[in-house]
């Protein structure tokens, strides 16, 4: 009787063990919440900022100045000026040969004295017969003649003097001048050649002052006021510092785009024709800024990967602004206070629970209270 009891318990006992296995395999082993990664973190702050709005544009004369011909057919004779070179207001240029209008001005100076003295001979007959007429002397014809003599020879000897002055006019044309101080950007004067009236042989840039026109979006106008900082980027590691002048009064119909003009401070190691990018200075303001390294870019979006209380992370979608020498400003989608994932935040996925690292400063604290206990 008690053997029969012993194998009955022995059967009960192997019937609760199967079950219990059976039990096992069906479920499984109990779930464990264990770390996905480990990963080092960061709050999110404000920080003071410099901010700056970047354009693209061409550098550019102030004003520019043409040196053109005035006169025709003279041969160019001497040429005293050559690109690059810095000029004055008045100053020599170029000369061209005078030789034959200095002969004609000889010429009509030989008759001016005569028509001054055919006039004055005019004259004292027109008075003679200004006294006798009426007395029967002369005829009314006679009379009429040497009047009209009187008038020919004055008209003669104004139309010599207007000739003078046309000749003298035109020698001074024979002497090219600078019109303005400023530098020679352009020069296309040939000894020997001869011009017609109007073609440029010189091109000045007046005052060799320069300004750089940069192209920005009509949303962005309203910041950039007169006086407004700029820095250029001319090549590596040379700058061009300048002043915001003025913008144009249209935008462009095509790039919906305005021009504003910008003086560059004088001794800038710029040249007119340069495409050069440049920083308007906007002044500093506070700003959420990242470190790049918490970015994740998907689908032509970007994320973060936010902290929750229970060590889970959640994807949030941000909107970035402007580059950071440290890493990028944050216009939207964070608020100061919350925690990121900045290490292995590109190895996440939304809902994954992570292990934050211990920061330097915490393993430091925790090996001195260590101590403290021994």
């Amino acid at each position: 009787m008690r053997h029969g009891i012993s194998i009955r318990s022995v059967v009960l006992f192997l019937l609760l063990l199967l079950g219990l296995s059976s039990a096992w395999a069906d479920n499984g082993p109990a779930e464990t919440s264990r770390p996905a990664l480990t990963v080092s973190v960061q709050q999110v702050n404000f920080v003071e900022m410099e901010r700056t709005l970047s354009a693209t544009g061409n550098i550019r004369p102030w004003q520019d100045a043409s040196v053109s011909v005035q006169t025709t057919g003279l041969r160019l004779k001497e040429v005293f000026a050559d690109v690059g070179d810095v000029v004055q207001a008045g100053q020599l240029l170029a000369k061209f040969d005078d030789t034959i209008i200095r002969t004609e001005i000889d010429q009509t100076r030989a008759a001016i004295i005569q028509a001054q003295a055919s006039l004055e001979q005019a004259t004292q007959n027109a008075r003679r017969i200004r006294r006798i007429m009426g007395s029967g002397a002369v005829s009314q014809q006679e009379a009429d003649q040497v009047l009209a003599t009187e008038k020919i020879n004055q008209a003669q000897l104004s139309s010599a003097q207007a000739a003078l002055v046309g000749q003298t006019q035109r020698l001074a044309h024979t002497r090219l001048l600078a019109p303005y101080d400023g530098v020679v950007s352009a020069k296309s004067a040939v000894l020997g050649a001869v011009y017609n009236p109007g073609q440029e042989l010189f091109h000045l840039i007046v005052q060799n002052k320069l300004q750089w026109e940069a192209s920005v979006s009509s949303r962005h106008l309203s910041a950039l006021e007169p006086g407004t900082k700029v820095l250029m980027h001319v090549r590596e590691d040379v700058f061009a510092e300048g002043t915001v002048r003025q913008q144009s009064p249209a935008l462009n119909e095509q790039t919906r785009q305005a021009i504003v003009y910008v003086d560059i401070v004088p001794g800038a190691q710029v040249k007119a024709g340069m495409f050069i990018k440049g920083d308007f200075k906007l002044g500093t303001s506070k700003v959420i800024a990242l470190p790049r390294q918490a970015l994740v870019l998907r689908d032509g979006f970007y994320y973060v990967f936010v902290l929750e209380n229970n060590n889970r992370v959640s994807l949030r979608k941000i909107e970035i602004g402007q580059s950071l020498p440290d890493g990028v400003e944050v216009l939207a989608g964070l608020v100061s206070g919350e925690t990121i994932v900045v290490k292995g935040a590109r190895f996440l996925e939304d809902g994954d629970m992570v292990r934050v690292a211990e920061t330097a400063s915490e393993t430091a604290s925790g090996a001195a209270s260590v101590r403290a206990g021994r």
